[in-house]
């Protein structure tokens, strides 16, 4: 339950923040560095005392959403926000050791995949206002 409360209280933060941010960055530019940091958080784990499989793996992965963030800053914000979900996917490979080995505190995954889905659902329709005039305001919150 302490997962899920820090969760959205982790993500209505950031959300906020976004929103206070908005004056001096845009909001692409926040959600493309979140979503750059959150990938790079498992190769942080996976330095400590896991094999250089699991380290190369969680390298890899981390590579592949930092180049989903700059492909989505530069031709499409929706990715961004995609990147974000599917981030929560990669969550939930590493929950109990189920599909990715790499040695994470138990509590991270559910944590995590909470936060990118609320984020990631936050984004989308943030970026849908951007690109059709529909949607959510990013300054009405």
């Amino acid at each position: 339950m302490i997962q899920l409360l820090s969760a959205i209280a982790t993500a209505l933060f950031v959300i906020l923040f976004t929103i206070l941010l908005s004056k001096h960055f845009s909001a692409k530019l926040v959600a493309a560095t979140i979503l750059c940091s959150i990938a790079f958080i498992y190769v942080g784990f996976s330095l400590k005392g896991n094999p250089l499989s699991s380290i190369l793996l969680e390298i890899l992965v981390a590579v592949v959403f930092y180049l989903i963030a700059v492909i989505g800053y530069s031709k499409n914000n929706s990715l961004i926000a995609y990147g974000i979900v599917l981030h929560g996917i990669w969550d939930v490979l590493h929950h109990k050791d189920s599909i990715v080995k790499t040695n994470i505190p138990d509590y991270y995954p559910l944590y995590c995949v909470i936060v990118d889905v609320l984020l990631g659902v936050y984004f989308f329709l943030v970026f849908r206002v951007k690109n059709n005039g529909k949607g959510i305001n990013i300054k009405s919150f």
